[in-house]
């Protein structure tokens, strides 16, 4: 025998048939409520004392300290000022270069002319002396070489030997044949030593005067 009877059970089935038909009334409400929910704007409550405050320039900064608008001004000024003594040691210091470059080009210009007069003079004297050589050398050609030869023993050795270097080949063997056999030697001897560079020249021991 069942322990349900047949008064119960149907009983039963009616109970659940209006519990399903409950629930299915029930699903698209909440679901419409909750799709409202998620549509309706966000509202905030602010509480008015938390207000933006105004910023103060005179504030103090993060690390603590007040920079008022007059201290940066001076410090700007400052700053300028230095600046300003800077670019002017500098337009000094240019100045005083391009007096220099210009005293410099005014010495050089002396130089250069005070160069050119001494060589003007050089070359006079190097033409009076040349022809004075020319002379002396005509001078002793024209004499007999025995007396030629007699000057030339005591005459100092320099002028001997550039007296006899002037003169042609034969003219200085005629007199270079007449003269002591000491100043021959001489001579010889300090025609080959100036071809050589002066710290290979060896004139010890030579009475030049």
């Amino acid at each position: 025998m069942s322990w349900l009877s047949a008064p119960k059970m149907i009983v039963l089935g009616l109970g659940v048939t209006a519990v399903l038909k409950l629930t299915v009334g029930l699903v698209p409400m909440a679901a419409t409520a909750e799709t409202s929910a998620s549509n309706a704007p966000l509202s905030l409550d602010i509480d008015p004392t938390l207000a933006a405050e105004p910023y103060d320039v005179t504030a103090p900064g993060a690390n603590g300290m007040c920079e008022p608008s007059h201290v940066i001004a001076e410090a700007i000024a400052e700053e300028r000022a230095l600046l300003n003594d800077q670019r002017q040691a500098v337009a000094d210091s240019e100045a005083r270069l391009a007096l220099a470059q210009e005293s410099l080009k005014a010495e050089q210009v002396r130089l250069a002319k005070v160069r050119d007069e001494i060589g003007v003079q050089l070359q006079v004297i190097q033409d009076a002396n040349a022809q004075d050589m020319t002379k002396l050398v005509e001078l002793y050609r024209n004499m007999k070489p025995q007396v030629a030869a007699g000057i030339m023993d005591e005459i100092d050795a320099e002028t001997a030997v550039q007296v006899i270097s002037a003169m042609p080949e034969r003219d200085a063997a005629q007199i270079m044949g007449a003269v002591s056999l000491v100043r021959a030697r001489l001579i010889t001897k300090i025609i080959l030593e100036r071809s050589k560079l002066p710290a290979d020249r060896n004139l010890e021991g030579l009475r030049l005067r």
